[in-house]
């Protein structure tokens, strides 16, 4: 297969290159990637500037890479009309912390998943939970080679793509694979309000995520040491309630 592989970590970091390298013994593998990290971008396209291609030599068994001065998206939109073409399957990440939850909706790494269904073409979504002992890519590298492999002679559906979040432990300690539904995370203290030395006012955006327990979701398989594949779809109608809307009255 011709994969293209993307992320918004930046084209040098190190879960992209884990991919590049297990990916390229077996299929055609081309890199179109952010040139610096640009998480939390979720789909954004950009409009009004011009976006900058650098072909680089990350010489991990890539046929081409390219580093973009845009976003995830933008990368996915170069490479399939322009720099690559003809592409089988977009994988994007491996994220170096989970995409999870109402995260995906600002996730750069789920955007450029979003934008490659746009155009028809498969893709999977790569995401590492969060872990106080560094990365450990080697369960992500594996579920995405398997993937891979089941891909190859099973495509997904039309308007479908993968989200994959893996936990950041020794592949050993990873008890299996679970296919769950799309849980909440909320957050608290989202806003922190702060001070310059000359008394003006400026916000940091994050918060800490509510521990909310929900069963058959990403966040409560991950808490078990399992690898989480939540099916997602680009359709977000909903088509219950569009049925009870064709009975208002509203005319």
């Amino acid at each position: 297969m011709r994969i293209l592989l993307t992320n918004d970590d930046g084209i040098y970091a190190g879960g992209i290159k884990e991919l590049i390298t297990e990916l390229s013994a077996t299929d055609e593998v081309y890199v179109v990637a952010p040139k610096d990290r640009l998480t939390g971008v979720s789909g954004g396209v950009t409009f009004d500037r011009p976006v900058r291609v650098e072909e680089v030599n990350l010489s991990l068994g890539e046929k081409k890479a390219f580093a973009i001065s845009g976003t995830p998206a933008d990368c996915v939109i170069l490479g399939v009309d322009v720099l690559v073409k003809d592409i089988d399957l977009v994988i994007s990440g491996i994220n170096d912390e989970p995409n999870v939850g109402d995260d995906i909706r600002f996730s750069g790494t789920i955007g450029a998943c979003r934008e490659a269904v746009f155009s028809d073409i498969q893709a999977i979504g790569v995401s590492l939970e969060y872990g106080d002992r560094g990365y450990f890519y080697e369960g992500a590298v594996r579920i995405t080679r398997r993937l891979v492999d089941y891909i190859r002679d099973n495509p997904l559906p039309k308007g479908i793509f993968l989200n994959v979040n893996v936990p950041n432990i020794p592949q050993e300690e990873i008890r299996g694979v679970r296919f769950v539904r799309l849980g909440r995370r909320r957050y608290k203290d989202r806003v922190h309000r702060v001070f310059d030395p000359y008394g003006r006012e400026y916000f940091w955006i994050g918060g800490t995520p509510l521990l909310e327990e929900e069963e058959d979701t990403e966040d409560a398989v991950l808490k078990k040491n399992y690898i989480a594949i939540t099916p997602l779809s680009i359709d977000e109608t909903d088509y219950h309630f569009l049925e009870v809307m064709k009975r208002w009255k509203i005319e």
